[in-house]
């Protein structure tokens, strides 16, 4: 994972605006991103052009030495779910399925038998504090519950980058402190890139790097101003 995340000159235009307007960016492995900026600021676009869902109309994206705009549709696919973790604002789990099996989901897709799938899933629930809801189903579930297993789900395969677009709207005050507290110890201690959208001060003053989006750019955000987001936090 030495290679990290490398964007250069990434641009998304719409009829209506340019929504990314030559964004770079470098990433080391093992650190948290926050990336803020208000509902329509083109947070979510900029993450679904990071992970290859959304082409952008120029620029370039390398994530662990390779260019994955530079791949046909199906490999692009079959990087995304093995290099690249995606955790969502609402969980996104499969009611149908229980903890452990949504974990499952993506090492299947990869071809894992089924046992050594489980042992991996149930491993991931049981470092995030959820080896008793292995069984639970969704509906049985707490917001912060289902946010853990989404970002255990999102672990499973070992990414290089994990991308969470706003994991805490949905969560209280307190448990959005746990789970973006969370998503950066990840970072830490896993070696991983977290790159985290989000308009919520609290998780930005968890992050190592904060980012404003503005005007379709990244803009640091000021070390004093950087301060009193942590304060916030």
């Amino acid at each position: 994972m030495s290679a990290g995340l490398v964007v250069e000159r990434l641009t998304f235009v719409t009829p209506e605006r340019r929504l990314l307007d030559g964004v770079d960016l470098v990433v080391s492995p093992g650190t948290a991103v926050a990336i803020m900026g208000p509902s329509g600021s083109g947070k979510t676009t900029f993450l679904q052009c990071l992970c290859g869902i959304r082409r952008p109309t120029s620029g370039r994206v390398v994530i662990d030495g390779t260019e994955i705009w530079r791949l046909r549709e199906d490999r692009r696919a079959a990087f995304r779910l093995a290099r690249v973790g995606l955790v969502f604002q609402f969980g996104e789990l499969l009611p149908e399925l229980s903890a452990v099996e949504n974990v499952m989901l993506p090492l299947r897709f990869l071809g894992w038998e089924r046992s050594r799938a489980e042992q991996r899933a149930h491993q991931l629930l049981e470092e995030l504090g959820l080896a008793h809801r292995a069984t639970a189903h969704p509906e049985q579930l707490s917001g912060g519950e289902i946010q853990r297993v989404g970002i255990a789900r999102a672990l499973a395969t070992a990414p290089a980058l994990v991308l969470a677009d706003e994991p805490t709207g949905m969560l209280d005050e307190m448990t959005a402190r746990v789970v973006a507290q969370l998503l950066v110890s990840i970072a830490h201690q896993q070696g991983t890139i977290v790159i985290i959208a989000t308009h919520d001060p609290i998780v930005a003053g968890t992050c190592d790097v904060t980012y404003r989006l503005r005007d379709g750019r990244l803009w640091p955000i000021a070390p004093e101003e950087r301060q009193e987001i942590s304060q916030c936090s």
